[in-house]
């Protein structure tokens, strides 16, 4: 037997060569498709069927004090009301059942965590109530959670079985007199601003445009509030407070005040899913968005 060719043996060099590309391809494709799965898997749902059961959250409100702008009062504590130093989410659901026999249901199933501890709180209100849930049956369900003062972003879980899903991120809003870590308490502490950074922002990198469109075309489709003339409309949000602090604390707490025209069935419901930019953005670039914000004018 002839020994191969030395072009043969190139040949055989290059082919091998091809091959160990193709392998290295196909592993940095199932391992990005391995990641993209995991990011899906931790993405709030708002509707998820599990066990045999199908929820859906409806709302989600961090109950108000009205302290919390800047009033002096001190309110009496109600009977029922939250501990001191704690905030009450109260959530809405409604569950169904698609089968064709009965299942049951517990709020106990709702689960409340600490994304940086672990800490887990289960619905200090309606809590304890179980369901039977009878074939084609649609029931409405009320929960609250008491929540303590932590800076961390929570999410709002159903364990079912074996089964865990997101539906819901948010943060706990400050009381008066706490500051978020990190952050300052008054939009004017945060460095001067530059408004074509900001608008650089929301154009590029964050993609504002995609929920709130284009403040320069009013009426645009959109799935978030209105952007448009923001430093008059922002104003008008929550009295006493101007639109560059009502822009600041929403960045910061996109749940904590809904817009008006997010408060019934139109396009945008009544739950906030704007990310929580507390966690991504710089101080710079908060400043910078916000300035952007509240120089918009209709037609710019």
């Amino acid at each position: 037997m002839h020994p191969p060719s030395e072009s043969s043996a190139r040949q055989h060099r290059r082919t091998g060569t091809r091959w160990v590309a193709c392998g290295l391809a196909l592993l940095a494709t199932l391992a990005g498709g391995a990641l993209a799965l995991q990011t899906w898997a931790v993405q709030p749902r708002r509707e998820v069927e599990q066990n045999g059961l199908r929820l859906r959250l409806e709302r989600a409100v961090w109950l108000h004090e009205p302290t919390d702008h800047g009033d002096t009062a001190t309110l009496p504590a109600l009977p029922g009301a939250p501990a001191p130093g704690q905030r009450r989410l109260t959530v809405e659901l409604t569950v169904f059942n698609p089968r064709s026999v009965p299942g049951d249901f517990t709020a106990g199933e709702l689960l409340l965590t600490d994304t940086q501890t672990g800490t887990e709180w289960r619905a200090s209100v309606g809590g304890a109530a179980a369901f039977t849930v009878r074939p084609s049956e649609l029931l409405s369900v009320t929960v609250g959670f008491d929540v303590p003062l932590t800076s961390s972003a929570l999410r709002l879980e159903w364990a079912r079985g074996t089964e865990r899903t997101t539906l819901l991120s948010t943060r706990r809003p400050r009381s008066p007199g706490e500051g978020p870590p990190g952050w300052p308490r008054r939009v004017e502490e945060l460095p001067p601003g530059n408004a074509a950074a900001g608008s650089a922002l929301f154009h590029g990198r964050l993609a504002c445009t995609a929920c709130h469109g284009d403040p320069a075309v009013p009426g645009g489709r959109r799935i978030g509030p209105a952007l448009a003339n923001f430093s008059r409309v922002g104003a008008t949000r929550v009295s006493g407070m101007s639109a560059a602090q009502y822009a600041y604390e929403s960045l910061l707490n996109p749940g904590a005040v809904i817009a008006p025209e997010c408060a019934g069935p139109g396009p945008c419901g009544q739950l906030s899913t704007m990310p929580l930019y507390g966690e991504t953005l710089s101080p710079q670039e908060m400043a910078d968005l916000i300035s952007y914000l509240v120089n918009l004018r209709t037609g710019e």
